[in-house]
């Protein structure tokens, strides 16, 4: 509605109707700016809507009191539309291309565009030419039929795409859910593995070496007897967090199981895999996870695909090596011993 009343406002012998289309556009422009960040879960940027909505008020308090014209409120409206149009339309095709592609992106956001074209467009012209010197083209006219029909079809695309984004939404949510951990956030076991797979696939083909290292929370049935299971989710919270800010951007982090958790460290062999252990380990050992408790401590076992010929190894290896720091007294870091060391595949 908004689209066909700002269509038809140069035809508004009352100048004051200019003033009403303009704003009534804004509006319909800051909600759908706000129904679309909530769509796509992406933050809230209230500075931008509230000097919006304050400047719009202004002017339009200013018209009332005859200090503003109507064509210079109107004018101003429709830039500040403009202005919302084209922060609403970047920021849903960079959601979209993080998202998918560039290509779901642009298709998804071109009725977005098409409305950044003719509000620019309708402001350029008003912007050089009076308003009363453009020619109207009203709904009472011959040619209004191809007008009508030309919005009809923008705003059927519009909801088109807005049922795409919808969908597109809805599909990157069970994907993410398919792919974390609940409670951490962490990747669960099955999309590490996945992870795993792609990783060693490059090393076979380019040799590109990486390790990974098994951790696990020490003790940690004893604190849900103590504490209970909601503190032992609180533990594990705590680990994760740690975890994930002790390792580059680049390391992969996952929640394996339980109280259990594996990173990837692409570029790493396992003497490197030992120290970024310890260091976590050390972080754990001297964080406190809650008041009045003592610290946690971790056990680790590493290894490097360097030491096995598939990947199922190469965890079996981390696990033993895992196990053999808990038999040797826990809050410590193992290197696994491969039986015999296994060469980079062809």
């Amino acid at each position: 509605m908004s689209l066909v009343l700002g269509a038809q406002q140069y035809a508004f012998s009352d100048a004051n109707l200019w003033v009403v289309a303009d704003l009534t556009l804004l509006i319909t422009l800051v909600m759908y700016n706000l129904a679309l960040r909530h769509l796509l879960v992406l933050p809230s940027d209230p500075g931008v809507i509230r000097w919006l909505t304050l400047g719009a008020a202004s002017l339009a308090v200013l018209h009332i009191l005859g200090v503003v014209s109507a064509n210079y409120t109107s004018l101003t409206l429709l830039l500040m539309a403009l202005f919302m149009l084209i922060t609403t339309a970047l920021m849903k095709y960079r959601a979209l291309a993080t998202a998918f592609n560039n290509g779901i992106g642009a298709i998804l956001s071109i009725s977005d565009m098409s409305l950044v074209l003719i509000v620019g467009i309708k402001s350029a012209m008003w912007m050089v030419n009076q308003r009363e010197d453009v020619i109207a083209i009203p709904l009472s006219s011959k040619n209004s039929p191809t007008l009508m029909w030309v919005y009809i079809l923008l705003i059927i695309f519009i909801n088109v795409t807005a049922v795409g984004t919808t969908v597109s939404r809805l599909i990157i949510r069970m994907k993410h859910l398919a792919e974390h951990d609940q409670l951490t956030g962490l990747l669960n076991r099955r999309a590490f593995e996945v992870k795993l797979y792609d990783y060693f696939a490059l090393y076979q083909r380019y040799n590109m070496p990486f390790s990974i290292v098994m951790l696990d929370i020490d003790h940690f049935k004893k604190i849900n007897d103590r504490y209970g299971h909601a503190s032992g989710d609180e533990a594990i919270v705590n680990t994760a967090r740690i975890f994930k800010s002790s390792v580059r951007q680049t390391d992969i982090v996952a929640r394996f199981g339980g109280e259990e958790f594996i990173i990837l460290l692409p570029g790493q062999n396992a003497t490197d895999a030992l120290e970024v252990a310890n260091k976590i380990g050390h972080a754990i050992r001297t964080t406190a996870w809650r008041e009045d408790t003592p610290p946690l401590t971790v056990s680790a076992g590493c290894a490097d695909v360097t030491m096995v010929n598939s990947q199922d190894k190469l965890l079996t290896l981390a696990d033993d090596a895992l196990y053999q720091a808990k038999r040797n007294g826990r809050d410590q870091c193992v290197i696994a011993t491969p039986v015999k060391p296994m060469a980079a595949q062809a």
